[in-house]
């Protein structure tokens, strides 16, 4: 069963520059919106009819923590020039960090206590009641001129790649200190902290979605 798939593009809510989209299949446009709490009834909606979820948060989820001191503040492999130790990286880093974990609150009070959170990426069975958080990263290239569209750009890449995403895992780290397990584990979502431990998929598109985007409905 093929899941919806959301993703964030990070940003300040309070200056509009967050947004998110959805689509459940290449055959049609995605949805995208800056409204945040619309983003929890639509997931809450699309879960309650027992859908399978794949959430994307577009800032890094996961850092690495070297053995060498020499190390320090290299980014992860697969970064290339947008280390997430530069000043906007470490911006989003902390806006992710900060909106993940908001987020998961409101979905774990919104949902049924059966929902689970996942990570792993290396199977393609995706379960009504569990939701799948993964690292859009959307840079260079990939940019549009909206936040909304970059959303979208993400949504759409994770669905043309849907069977074959572990080969188009992005960014890779050494003893990966989880952030977005982090926030997950202070929403009292997971108990596990083994999972700090978990890095996660990272999806990096090279072109923006260029396609006609949906406005937002919710019933």
């Amino acid at each position: 069963m093929s899941p919806v798939v959301y993703a964030c593009d990070i940003g300040s809510v309070k200056s509009g520059t967050f947004a998110w989209a959805r689509n459940d299949s290449l055959d049609s446009a995605p949805a995208a919106s800056v409204d945040i709490d619309d983003l929890i009834a639509a997931v809450t909606r699309d879960v309650k009819k027992g859908l399978p979820i794949a959430i994307g948060f577009e800032a890094p989820l996961f850092l690495p923590v070297p053995d060498d001191s020499s190390q320090l503040n290299s980014g992860r492999t697969g970064e290339t020039s947008r280390s997430m130790f530069a000043p906007a990286g470490a911006a989003v880093t902390t806006l992710g960090v900060h909106e993940s974990a908001w987020i998961f609150k409101r979905l774990r009070a919104a949902l049924p206590a059966d929902i689970s959170l996942t990570f792993d990426w290396t199977t393609s069975d995706y379960k009504p009641k569990e939701i799948f958080i993964w690292e859009a990263f959307v840079s260079s290239t990939a940019h549009s001129d909206t936040h909304e569209r970059d959303a979208a750009t993400a949504v759409q890449y994770f669905l043309a790649n849907i069977a074959n995403l572990d080969s188009v895992n992005a960014v890779t780290c050494s003893n990966p200190l989880s952030l977005i397990s982090a926030a997950a584990l202070w929403s009292g979502w997971i108990t596990d902290i083994g999972a700090l431990h978990i890095p996660c998929l990272v999806l990096r598109p090279t072109e923006p979605y260029t396609g006609s985007i949906e406005p937002v409905y919710i019933e």
